[in-house]
């Protein structure tokens, strides 16, 4: 018998977002741990897992890698304009 493929279904994903974290140089993605994940993201050498290492089911990391990115941008967007 074959691989059953899942589907991901991922909630409010802004392109916006990921686009403006591409550009500041942050690389995000989930790392298997057994049967769980973790999500790592990245920027030059500086690494860190979100969420202090909390593991997620396939679904749920990848939710929380668009998650990430919203964060990020609403972060730097807060932080920037009062200048």
């Amino acid at each position: 018998m074959g691989k059953v493929k899942k589907t991901i279904i991922i909630k409010n994903c802004n392109y916006e977002a990921q686009a403006y974290c591409f550009k500041k140089g942050f690389i995000i993605y989930p790392k298997l741990f057994g049967n769980k994940y973790k999500v790592w993201y990245t920027r030059g050498s500086f690494g860190k897992y979100y969420m202090e290492g909390k593991e997620f089911n396939m679904q749920e990391a990848y939710q929380a890698i668009w998650d990430l990115y919203t964060k990020i941008y609403n972060y730097d967007k807060k932080h920037t304009s009062t200048l």
